[in-house]
């Protein structure tokens, strides 16, 4: 079992190359204030899916974090009823 996360992660590092490997057109990025050129399209697919995971875990924090302290509390309700 501990080796499953480590070719889970070893299989998505190689996707994600052979994917940046396979789209090496350049783009220019047009933000509000800054204008970025001369990166990959793969690199720009790449960022934005690790920075929509990446936000996805810190607005899931809230909830992940109160569930583990209302499933301590149920526990010690149960110990102390023992």
């Amino acid at each position: 079992m501990k080796y499953l996360y480590f070719i889970f992660l070893v299989l998505l590092v190689s996707i994600l190359f052979i994917f940046v490997n396979l789209n090496p057109e350049h783009a220019s990025i047009d933000l509000l204030f800054t204008d970025i050129s001369g990166i990959s399209i793969g690199f720009i697919i790449v960022y934005a899916i690790f920075i929509g995971a990446l936000i996805s875990l810190i607005l899931q924090l809230p909830i992940l974090l109160r569930s583990n302290k209302k499933k301590k509390n149920s526990q010690s309700d149960e110990d102390t009823k023992s």
